[in-house]
């Protein structure tokens, strides 16, 4: 008969995305994910591949999770321009608990650029994913009666420029007071 691994494999995933988040890949040691997600070499190999393997989820699940907060955002506020700084406000100024304030995405295109170009297109792809979305979301609040002439898909630009500005102002500076007025007028350039 057979052994079966018996495990949560989306819990595996969160645990090991926290850990990548926090360390960044080259700085992750396979000792660091066997320890974190609590499996022993064999199952990790034979469930995931490798480390490689593995980040691709990781980075899968935190791009995920960042499209599933933005839907959430949108069904809970009727305006888009409301939806939109709803995310922004919650991706800068409730990060207390994340393992690093920088986006996860950001993150692995800075260590990983001209190395791994398949981690890399993947971060790529997924804050291209996000950035279509905000586009979307600025065009319904042009629609909406926000007054901006910039189009739809230059405003999203900025704006994800921003939301990531200010995280990684935040990894250095985490004042809460101070990163709530930064954000504030950040936002406020929106009206």
């Amino acid at each position: 008969m057979v052994n079966s691994v018996k495990f949560d494999r989306a819990v595996v995933i969160e645990k090991a995305t926290q850990l990548f988040w926090a360390k960044g890949f080259h700085g992750t040691s396979m000792r660091d994910l066997l320890d974190t997600v609590d499996l022993r070499a064999g199952s990790l190999y034979s469930s995931f591949g490798d480390k490689e393997q593995l980040f691709k989820e990781a980075l899968n699940c935190y791009g995920q999770a960042g499209a599933e907060f933005l839907t959430q955002c949108e069904s809970e506020q009727p305006l888009a321009l409301d939806a939109l700084k709803a995310f922004a406000r919650a991706s800068v100024l409730n990060s207390d608990n994340a393992p690093s304030r920088v986006c996860m995405l950001v993150k692995t295109m800075a260590e990983l650029s001209g190395q791994q170009e398949d981690l890399t297109a993947l971060a790529r792809k997924w804050l291209q994913t996000m950035e279509e979305r905000f586009a979307k979301l600025f065009s319904k609040a042009k629609q909406q009666g926000m007054q901006n002439p910039l189009p739809a898909g230059m405003l999203a630009k900025q704006f994800q420029v921003q939301i990531i500005g200010l995280k990684a102002y935040a990894q250095t500076n985490p004042q809460a007071d101070v990163l709530t007025e930064l954000t504030e007028n950040v936002l406020a350039a929106w009206y």
